[in-house]
């Protein structure tokens, strides 16, 4: 019973996870053209945007669209118009001309290669997904997804992984989502395990970081990287890769749109599944205090 009630369940979370991610592309095109051209950029870029998303060029294209969207609209914004056009000018004829110009560029000239090439990259990471491959894989997506926490190297395997557990290969977007967690997680733990190695706030930081980590926000960590990136971006990367080697040797799989503990739930093996998770944070919070505890000692040394 408990398990008819569990896959049940996990068929109902993977229609609003496929449901939500679909919009991804979409949403970031539309807000990175608000942000540059502000409200006469929204529209066009949620138009086009939409074209990108159902073209296959997934995430990629959806920031494409909003940059080419953004900084068009701002021009125009400042193109002289009739004084008879000035009512409609922010209204009907910037989204209308913005929409026009990028959706056909976008269709006819940027869309094709791009798509050739995103579906070129994700053919060649889909090749690693099986045999010992997969374990590469996984080391890949997981260092690539704690290397910027959340910039464009992170996003790259996130669109990887999104655009596999679309098409229902599970093995890279299980990594994907496990990483998201290991470098918050291990960065509490690391100040809890050596607290002499980190101020008062960083401490705090640590516990915020821990309760971001639940809800899968990765950002948590962005205030060690900006204090110590030589001795923490090593580390989390390090420490994420091998939490998503290990979950891969074990051939654990998890047909969620959710990120690392929230998933366990729903993995193919909870226990092997919430191992990973604990050594990627292990491995995370011991390298990264090792290596501050050295470089103490080498300025101890030198000031001696």
């Amino acid at each position: 019973m408990f398990r008819i009630i569990r896959f049940g369940v996990m068929g109902h979370v993977k229609l609003l996870g496929t449901t939500g991610l679909g919009f991804i592309p979409i949403i970031i095109a539309a807000y990175i053209s608000f942000s540059i051209a502000d409200r006469p950029g929204l529209a066009p870029a949620f138009i086009v945007g939409l074209i990108a998303q159902q073209s296959g060029t997934g995430f990629i294209g959806g920031i494409i669209v909003g940059l080419l969207v953004g900084y068009l609209t701002k021009w125009l914004k400042k193109m002289p118009v009739p004084q008879k056009l000035s009512v409609v000018k922010s209204l009907i004829l910037i989204p209308l001309i913005s929409t026009a110009v990028v959706g056909l560029l976008y269709m006819y000239v940027i869309g094709i290669p791009l798509k050739g090439f995103t579906a070129g990259l994700t053919s060649w990471l889909k090749g690693m997904s099986t045999g010992t491959n997969s374990v590469m894989l996984a080391v890949i997506i997981g260092a690539m997804m704690a290397f910027d926490m959340g910039g464009p190297v992170n996003k790259v395997a996130y669109t990887f992984g999104i655009d596999c557990y679309a098409e229902g290969v599970y093995g890279p977007s299980t990594a994907m989502f496990l990483a998201i967690a290991i470098p918050p997680f291990g960065m509490f733990l690391a100040t809890l395990l050596d607290k002499k190695l980190y101020s008062k706030e960083e401490v705090e930081n640590g516990r915020t970081a821990a309760i971001m980590g639940i809800f899968g926000i990765t950002e948590g960590t962005i205030p060690f990287a900006l204090a110590d990136p030589l001795r923490v971006i090593p580390s989390i990367m390090v420490g994420t890769a091998a939490a998503c080697a290990v979950n891969a040797a074990f051939g654990v799989v998890q047909k969620t749109a959710m990120a690392t503990l929230m998933a366990l739930p729903f993995a193919s093996n909870i226990w092997l599944y919430g191992l990973s998770i604990i050594i990627g944070a292990v491995v995370t919070a011991l390298m990264v205090n090792f290596l501050k505890k050295v470089t103490h000692h080498q300025v101890e040394d030198a000031e001696e």
